[in-house]
């Protein structure tokens, strides 16, 4: 599995989504991924039929991703609050799910509270 400090540097470094989809890599989707990991494009969204269908990462946005990036033993889809690695050789899927910082909101009523 991929590092904490490489999966902070992704969201740091791909905080936005490109300017156009054609930017995106999702050939490497096709081509590095396994069959098994059942991936599809169905309009806009990328589907990973390996995720059940309630799951909010089953059906994904191409317009909500920022990245598609190749590693060594996965690929990993982008968003801004997650990342679906997917294992190149067993179509295993991990779901990083980014921690929600302290909105300016919460830090003013955090700092009055402890002051």
């Amino acid at each position: 599995m991929i590092q904490k400090k490489v999966i902070d540097s992704i969201y740091k470094k791909y905080r936005k989504r490109p300017e156009s989809p054609d930017e995106l890599n999702i050939p490497l989707l096709f081509e590095a991924v396994p069959f098994e990991a059942g991936i599809e494009i169905d309009g806009g969204d990328v589907v990973i039929n390996s995720i059940d269908a309630a799951s909010p990462f089953h059906r994904i946005a191409v317009n909500n991703i920022n990245a598609i990036l190749n590693f060594d033993e996965v690929v990993a889809i982008v968003t801004h609050a997650s990342i679906i690695f997917i294992n190149k050789d067993n179509a295993q899927i991990d779901v990083h799910i980014k921690e929600l910082g302290q909105s300016f909101l919460q830090k003013i009523l955090h700092h009055s509270l402890y002051s």
